[in-house]
């Protein structure tokens, strides 16, 4: 059975098994190690499948580290990081924002403000 489903792996040109460990024991197929795309996983699971004799495929396979942490990038938009810098960024610029909209004044308003008060 091991040698079947390798011998499918190998024939099949679109599927990077490359780093990929197979087991067979009892009819039992485990699959593990890592692929580069998550079809690979998929694709690997059905080749067992497939195999006569096959009772059960335990599918172990994960995705490689430096995927997971780009496709988790991707769907948050910032890493951790990016948006603990874009936090305090905008925390800074609230600051400074929030002097000017409570009515600071520069030295000349102050003033045109006394001079008003005085002429009325």
């Amino acid at each position: 059975m091991r040698e079947d489903l390798c011998d499918r792996i190998s024939d099949d040109p679109d599927l990077d098994a490359s780093d990929v460990e197979v087991k067979v024991q009892n009819g039992e197929v485990v699959l593990s190690g890592t692929v580069r795309e998550r079809r690979f996983k998929h694709q690997l699971e059905v080749l067992a499948e497939r195999i006569s004799g096959v009772t059960d495929v335990r599918n172990e396979i994960r995705m490689y580290r430096e995927q997971q942490q780009n496709e988790a990038k991707t769907s948050a938009g910032l890493s951790s990081s990016e948006r603990s810098a874009a936090g305090t960024s905008s925390a800074a610029a609230g600051a400074s924002g929030a002097a000017t909209s409570m009515g600071a004044t520069t030295p000349s308003e102050t003033k045109n403000n006394e001079s008003r008060r005085n002429a009325s």
